[in-house]
């Protein structure tokens, strides 16, 4: 993406004319005027650059948004760690009224304060264009999402008069941390899925494991002869009640959803089943799932997603029982090959699913334990079980 402040990329500046996109690095919430060359600009990406120790006291000062170029669709939002002033949210979508698409990254999105989580709120309420959001690591206080939500999907009981499509593409996703073992609840667990509207193609609630940790010298797991940890968790199968409701409710469900990835909550068979009974559309899952040994769980799997006749791509990450976790870390034990589909399995279901082409599975996205990677290639199942790549240690 061409940007007007391109001082820390390779190659000649970027003629501010041509310029599609520019990020702006913060020290102040206050805001540079925009030349009359960036009036082409359809991106805008603003990162803070505010040290720790000031952070709280910029919160309290005066701030200044200049008008901003009318075209720009799409917002960026990076590191404001402990949030905005109040009114500065507000202020920003009255000068972006065309904003399609909002990116926000690693921060406390709604602040500390009623004034700074009603001012969030307010900056969502102003935008009724606004049809893609992605939360990625962001967190906030309780109740901000419940009241954000009736802004951000269609729902004429909540919102009488207002024209809005709401929201066609949601991403919620949380780098999990090993090292925080608080990290789980900090996540607005039963507050997340109130997000999830009619109008969805996509939809994820994704919890990812950390690029590059095994990479990082000055991490203590890395030590030689010290197993580095891996994969990630999520949350018990009790906490998904929201979710199944959200999905399967006729006022809320997507009705065209195309992609699912619900990672960050754990399914049985039988709450996965429920839910891909109503979101019979959907061409990539990504679902983490409660996962028992056998032949008995594979059926229940198959059944759940057999009635998906569109369906392109699965992955299911394995929330294991204790059972399966004390079978798997025995290779010997065939328990990864005995409860996932099986090349014969999976022809079975084509004949259902007649688009399907990948299957993989894991353990709570671990490589250790061993994955299952089958891909179709002309016409015939191929892969299988992989063995595990290491040693490591996960929680369950």
């Amino acid at each position: 993406m061409a940007t007007t402040s391109p001082s820390n990329l390779p190659g000649p500046p970027v003629d501010p004319s041509a310029a599609q996109g520019a990020q702006i690095p913060l020290q102040s919430f206050t805001l540079p005027t925009f030349p009359p060359e960036a009036s082409s600009l359809k991106a805008l990406t603003l990162t803070s650059d505010i040290t720790v120790s000031d952070y709280q006291s910029h919160l309290s000062q005066p701030f200044t948004i200049p008008p901003l170029p009318a075209g720009i669709e799409s917002l960026t939002l990076e590191l404001f760690a402990m949030g905005y002033p109040p009114g500065f949210l507000s202020t920003l979508a009255d000068r972006l009224p065309n904003l399609k698409s909002v990116v926000v990254y690693s921060q406390l999105f709604a602040g500390i304060s009623e004034e700074s989580m009603e001012d969030a709120v307010e900056f969502f309420k102003k935008l009724q264009g606004l049809r893609a959001l992605h939360f990625l690591d962001v967190f906030a206080k309780p109740g901000f999402f419940t009241k954000a939500a009736k802004w951000l999907k269609y729902n004429t009981s909540d919102v009488p008069g207002e024209a809005r499509r709401g929201l066609m593409f949601l991403e919620i996703n949380y780098t999990f941390r090993h090292e925080d073992e608080d990290f789980m609840g900090k996540i607005q667990a039963s507050e997340l899925p109130s997000l999830v509207g009619p109008g969805l193609i996509s939809c994820s609630f994704n919890l990812s494991e950390p690029e590059g940790a095994e990479e990082d010298e000055e991490d203590p797991t890395n030590i030689q002869g010290v197993a580095s940890k891996e994969g990630i968790m999520a949350f018990n199968q009790s906490l998904a009640g929201p979710l199944i409701e959200a999905m399967t409710d006729e006022e809320t469900s997507p009705k065209g959803l195309r992609a699912l990835i619900t990672t960050l909550y754990t399914l049985t068979a039988e709450q996965l089943r429920k839910i891909l009974e109503v979101q019979k559309h959907v061409l990539v899952l990504q679902a983490t799932a409660e996962v028992e040994p056998g032949e008995e769980y594979k059926k229940k799997l198959l059944k759940a997603v057999e009635g998906c006749k569109n369906l392109e791509q699965v992955e299911i990450v394995a929330n294991p029982s204790l059972q399966f976790f004390m079978e798997v870390q025995n290779p010997s034990s065939g328990v990864m090959a005995k409860t996932f589909p099986t090349a014969d399995d999976l022809e079975a279901l084509s004949k259902k699913c007649e688009k399907l082409s990948s299957f993989k599975a894991n353990v709570l996205r671990t490589t250790s334990l061993g994955t299952v990677d089958w891909q179709k290639k002309d016409s015939k199942w191929s892969g299988g079980v992989q063995p595990g790549k290491g040693t490591g240690t996960i929680t369950v």
